[in-house]
């Protein structure tokens, strides 16, 4: 079965990035200079902003570090930090790769509380490559170790995880089970952001299972949800959701008021990938309301963002 995209972004939980042209970077401050720890830090700045080459500049050079030293804890949890640059970038099968090392590393410390977050990353890249018995392996075990640590909210991601990968591959009732298990726990613990991506992913499952109605009834409160957390971009993700089950009710008017929502904020977030699909699903709905020329419009702009993002990513800008 291939993983529709929605339920891939549910299963990883990772923010969305634009794509970026490759390129190489030269670091100005000699890395010989500096200690492991201290590229980490460097890394770090330039991963929260999605300078991916720096980023992944200075996680190598610290990974060299680390392992001339002989420190496997500070190179299993840098292994980890590279693979979600990668996996970020869409190199996901290199990712795994990465993250398989890290993994095998925690597996010769005892008790690192990255272990389970290695595991937890690991089983959503086996997913979203097709190896669905070994992801229930990973995270099966990654919700074992989150247990030892009594973290909950390790836990909660690795339920919801499990629980999309159930209903995608079977059974679905056992999948919706440990969705709305997460969901009560989260509530419980006043965890907005894990009750988001339990809300998500069970509007996700019942609309897999095409059941629009209570898509939209866990869409809808996740969107109030995430605008109350100023989420923009799941703001974005959701309306686009919240269009195309509105479309499948036959709520025509809600689902163009909808998308021109999504439409805005993707452009104010210069997610030139989300606008264009956008437009384009404006354009089918004009079209089925016999809105012609308003049709055409959303048609050309999806077009020159489409092509704007392939000169971007392509060609540099």
């Amino acid at each position: 079965m291939i993983l529709s995209s929605a339920l891939l972004a549910s299963l990883l939980a990772l923010p969305s990035s634009p794509l970026v042209e490759s390129r190489s970077f030269e670091p100005r401050i000699p890395v010989r200079e500096l200690s492991g720890h201290e590229l980490i830090q460097i890394g770090e700045i330039h991963d929260a902003q999605n300078h991916f080459p720096e980023a992944l500049t200075y996680y190598e050079q610290a990974l060299r570090s680390f392992r001339a030293l002989k420190r496997r804890k500070d190179e299993a949890t840098t292994l980890l930090k590279i693979s979600s640059v990668l996996e970020r970038q869409g190199q996901r099968a290199t990712a795994a790769m990465k993250l398989r090392n890290a993994v095998s590393l925690f597996e010769k410390i005892r008790n690192h509380r990255d272990h389970p977050k290695a595991l937890l990353a690991l089983g959503r890249l086996s997913a979203w490559l097709g190896s669905p018995d070994a992801a229930e392996g990973y995270f099966r075990e990654a919700l074992r170790r989150f247990g030892q640590f009594h973290d909950s909210e390790g836990q909660g991601g690795a339920f919801i995880a499990l629980g999309m990968l159930k209903v995608v591959y079977g059974p679905q009732r056992d999948g919706i089970a440990l969705l709305q298990r997460a969901l009560q726990e989260a509530r419980q613990r006043g965890d907005d952001h894990q009750t988001l991506s339990a809300l998500v992913a069970l509007g996700d499952a019942a609309w897999l299972e095409e059941k629009a109605e209570e898509g939209r009834s866990y869409y809808v409160e996740a969107l109030a949800l995430a605008r109350k957390t100023l989420d923009a971009r799941l703001q974005a993700d959701l309306e686009r959701r919240l269009t195309s089950v509105y479309a499948a009710l036959g709520h025509d008017h809600e689902a163009i008021a909808t998308a021109n929502d999504a439409v805005r904020l993707y452009h104010s977030l210069s997610d030139t990938s989300g606008e264009a699909a956008t437009w384009a699903l404006l354009a089918w709905l004009y079209e089925r309301t016999d809105q012609q020329e308003s049709a055409e419009t959303a048609t050309q702009r999806a077009l020159l963002l489409q092509r704007h993002q392939q000169f971007t990513v392509h060609g540099g800008s």
